[in-house]
C-alpha cells in the first residue's frame, strides 16, 4: 500500500505540474493508528524522497504543535534529514473543545497559567501549549531552524459563555461558539467573519490585546473568541524572525478578508505576513501587543540588589513619571519572567514593573498612573483617558 501511494503521488504531481507534496498525516500512532506508525511514517518519507529526487519534487511535512503528539508520532532527527522543510502547525492549542476560555494560538503563556491552575482546570495544559514552547521543543529535538516553517492562523476559536458574567480567561464555558455564516464550523470563525461581526455590532463587543499571548481576544454577553488580527500577525512574524526560522505558512487563505468587506484592503493578513517577511517591513520586529524576544533564564552571575530601580535602556519606551510606588503584596497573581511593564488587569489605572535583580530573583512593583490616566499596554505607558481600554 505504501508503494502504491508513492507511485500515485508521483503521477499526480507530474500530471498537475505541482512543485511537491506536503505530507499532512494527523498523526502517526494517533486516532486509532498503530504504535508502529511512528516508524512507518519514517519509511513513507524515505520512499517518497527517493521517488521524488529524479523529478526535483519538494517533500515537506505538517507537524502537530502538541508535546505528547510530537513524542509519540515523530522521529525528529530522521525527519529533519528527509524533508525540505517542516510546517509546524502552531495553532489549535485551545478552543471550544476545551471546558475553559483561552486562546487558539498564544505565543507565551500567562504568569498565572501554572501547574496549580492546570490542577484546578482538569484537562488543560497551559505550560506546553504555546507557540514558544512548541518552537523551542522542536529545536531541542533536532529540527533545524533552517527547515522550520511556523504556521500562523487566519481564524479564531470560540466558546459559548456559561453566562454574561463568566467572560474572563480560564472561566468555565458551555461549549463551542455557534458556526459562522461563511465557514459553517462550530467553534471556528475566520478573520473574514470576525472583522464583519466586529464592525456591524460594535456595541456588543469588548476587545483586549494580551501582552503574553501577543494576540487579541473578544467577547459579547454570549460568546468568547481568541483570534488574530493585523497586529497579532505582526507579532507572530516578528517572533519567528527572532528565532531565525525559515519562514511562515498560513491556515488558511480563505479566512482572510479577500473581498475587502471590512475596509482594510484585500487580504490584510496575508499582506502583513508578506510585508514582514519579504516586503517593505522585512526589517521590522514590531509587535504592537508586547515583546517578542524569547524568554531566557535569569543570569547565572549574582547581581547585588540595587538600592534604586534598575534604569531601563533609552531605546525602550518608559512610562509617564509616577509617584513613588509601593511593592505589591500579591506577587503570586502576576509574577515576572522578564524585565518590562505589564498591565494590571484588576485596575486599569495601575501597571506592573518587573526588574531582574539577580539569579531567579525579581522585583515586582505595582505602580499607579498619575491622575486619572490609564495604562495602555500597546504604548507601554500611562497614555489612556480615564476608564479607557488598555
Amino acid at each position: 500500500m505504501r508503494q502504491r501511494f508513492v507511485k500515485l503521488a508521483v503521477e499526480f504531481l507530474i500530471k498537475y505540474d505541482f512543485d511537491g507534496l506536503d505530507l499532512d498525516w494527523e498523526h502517526p500512532g494517533a486516532r486509532g493508528g498503530a504504535a508502529t506508525d511512528k516508524e512507518n511514517y519514517v519509511k513513507l518519507l524515505e520512499e517518497l524522497k527517493l521517488a521524488f529526487e529524479p523529478h526535483g519534487f519538494l517533500l515537506t511535512a505538517a507537524l502537530s504543535p502538541g508535546k505528547s503528539t510530537i513524542d509519540h508520532a515523530f522521529v525528529i532527527p530522521k525527519l529533519n534529514e528527509l524533508v525540505d522543510w517542516a510546517n509546524v502547525m502552531a495553532y489549535d492549542y485551545h478552543g471550544g473543545f476545551d471546558n475553559y476560555l483561552g486562546h487558539n494560538a498564544p505565543i507565551f503563556h500567562r504568569p498565572e497559567e501554572t501547574e496549580e491552575l492546570e490542577r484546578s482546570h482538569p484537562g488543560m495544559d497551559y505550560t506546553h501549549f504555546t507557540v514558544d514552547f512548541t518552537i523551542n521543543y522542536f529545536l531541542s529535538l533536532g529540527l533545524s531552524k533552517e527547515k522550520m516553517i511556523m504556521g500562523v492562523p487566519f481564524y479564531g476559536r470560540g466558546w459559548t459563555l456559561m453566562d454574561a458574567q463568566h467572560n474572563k480567561l480560564h472561566d468555565e464555558a458551555k461549549g463551542m461558539s455557534p458556526a459562522g455564516w461563511i465557514g459553517g464550523e462550530p467553534g471556528v470563525l475566520g478573520y473574514d467573519e470576525l472583522c464583519q461581526m466586529f464592525s456591524k455590532n460594535k456595541s456588543d463587543w469588548h476587545h483586549t490585546g494580551d501582552p503574553y499571548y501577543l494576540a487579541p481576544y473578544s467577547w459579547t454577553n454570549e460568546i468568547f473568541i481568541g483570534h488574530e488580527d493585523v497586529k497579532s500577525l505582526k507579532c507572530k512574524i516578528a517572533y519567528l524572525k527572532s528565532k531565525k526560522l525559515k519562514g511562515a505558512m498560513v491556515w488558511a487563505l480563505e479566512n482572510d478578508d479577500f473581498k475587502n468587506r471590512c475596509g482594510d484592503g484585500k487580504n490584510p493578513l496575508l499582506n502583513t505576513v508578506y510585508s514582514m517577511l519579504n516586503g517593505k517591513d522585512s526589517g521590522s520586529m514590531e509587535c504592537p501587543y508586547g515583546d517578542v524576544i524569547p524568554r531566557t533564564p535569569a543570569p547565572t552571575t549574582p547581581t547585588p540588589a540595587p538600592t534604586t530601580p534598575t534604569p531601563k535602556p533609552t531605546t525602550k519606551p518608559t512610562p509617564t513619571p509616577l509617584p513613588t510606588p509601593d511593592p505589591t503584596d500579591d506577587p503570586v497573581d502576576f509574577y515576572c519572567s522578564r524585565d518590562g511593564y505589564m498591565a494590571y488587569e484588576k485596575d486599569h489605572h495601575k501597571f506592573y514593573q518587573c526588574e531582574n535583580i539577580g539569579p531567579h530573583r525579581w522585583r515586582l512593583t505595582l505602580q499607579p498612573c498619575p491622575g486619572d490616566m490609564t495604562w495602555v499596554q500597546a504604548h507601554r505607558k500611562c497614555d489612556g483617558p480615564p476608564d479607557g481600554l488598555y
